[in-house]
């Protein structure tokens, strides 16, 4: 029986409605959303051990070529948003880093064969960004100064010849792993549980700490590499810096070749990595290896 319905949200893959104050419905945009979600329901089950955080327990999947739709129970809190973070104190916000560091390492040790039958990609970083050079040189590059088409030009040739492309171990990725996705309990405060993994992919572990970045900000990243990662963290920091660079460059393509309203946005992240990227990465090495 339906008692009540409220919207949650709405991503690029699927619209979220809480059924009864207790269920989380989430419905498919289309094909490439119902693939996600049917690799989320092969896959979170037999994962869903390994955690020492909450992740959701999908109960009821459709997957037809009319509905594809997944059920799980409401999982506790807010999104951790990079503010309400910023709010806690000192201690607070080593333990909610350290929380999602622990759940970053759990993730990235599982053996990636479990993934095995759920249709879960493996990341083609070489295809990926060659593909990427040439969607910049066709749609970006004209909206673009040389500095910028120099430094699109760089970051992107400049990854495809480094080592950074290939030496890693492959792990299980989360792959979206931003504030929206870290939910915490207010009155703790601790974070509670780790959500929407419906860009699962297996690939690149420093992918992972992309959005935490962007997202977060300096203050947490820092906290959570000093957790995550003593061994090999000026490795890792490199490829994420990379991927963030990367990303960003992405974002423009996108933007351009969608003729996308957030396109003038996307430009002037572009323009202000091109004049700092170098000192922006040395801050970064500096505040994570200290």
């Amino acid at each position: 029986m339906v008692d009540s319905i409220a919207r949650l949200g709405e991503g690029d893959f699927c619209v979220a409605y809480l059924v009864n104050d207790e269920w989380v419905f989430r419905f498919a945009k289309h094909e490439r959303a119902a693939a996600s979600l049917r690799r989320e329901a092969c896959l979170l089950p037999l994962i869903s051990g390994r955690f020492d955080l909450r992740i959701p327990s999908p109960q009821l999947v459709e997957a037809g070529p009319e509905c594809a739709l997944m059920r799980y129970p409401l999982l506790p809190g807010p999104a951790l948003t990079r503010e309400r973070y910023l709010r806690l104190s000192e201690a607070d916000r080593e333990l909610c880093a350290g929380q999602v560091a622990g759940f970053l390492a759990q993730m990235h040790a599982i053996d990636v064969s479990v993934a095995d039958g759920c249709c879960v990609e493996v990341a083609d970083y070489s295809a990926k960004y060659e593909g990427l050079l040439v969607r910049a040189h066709e749609h970006l590059f004209e909206k673009l100064a040389r500095p910028e088409q120099a430094f699109v030009e760089r970051a992107i040739a400049g990854y495809l010849k480094s080592q950074a492309r290939c030496a890693f171990k492959p792990s299980l990725l989360h792959g979206d792993l931003s504030p929206d996705h870290v939910l915490y309990d207010e009155r703790s405060p601790r974070v509670t549980a780790i959500i929407d993994f419906g860009d699962m992919v297996i690939g690149d572990p420093a992918w992972d700490l992309v959005f935490i970045y962007e997202d977060y900000g300096l203050d947490f990243f820092a906290r959570l590499l000093r957790r995550y990662s003593a061994g090999e963290s000026g490795a890792l920091i490199e490829r994420a810096y990379r991927f963030y660079v990367l990303a960003a460059i992405e974002w423009a393509v996108a933007s351009a070749e969608e003729g996308a309203a957030d396109f003038d946005e996307a430009l002037a992240q572009l323009g202000q990595l091109s004049i700092r990227g170098e000192q922006e990465f040395r801050e970064l090495l500096r505040a994570c290896l200290k």
